[in-house]
């Protein structure tokens, strides 16, 4: 019984590894399409508007300022 249990493990151990590896490598992918689709929409939204550089990096630091909490 355990000399074909232990073929059966090795097998399906392998069989694991090589799907664990092709989700990791799908996942990579989706993740980099992600990012570049991000990179896409964000400048074809500063290019709607017509800001140029200048403008638009004033945009982005306006928009990282903390709001301040008010004390009811």
């Amino acid at each position: 019984m355990r000399s074909t249990l232990i073929p059966l493990r090795k097998h399906l151990r392998e069989a694991l590894q090589r799907q664990q590896d092709i989700l990791g490598y799908n996942l990579a992918a989706l993740q980099f399409i992600g990012r570049k689709e991000e990179a896409r929409k964000t400048a074809e939204f500063f290019e709607e508007e017509g800001l140029d550089e200048e403008k638009v990096k004033a945009k982005i630091v306006e928009g990282a300022k903390k709001r301040k909490r008010v004390k009811a």
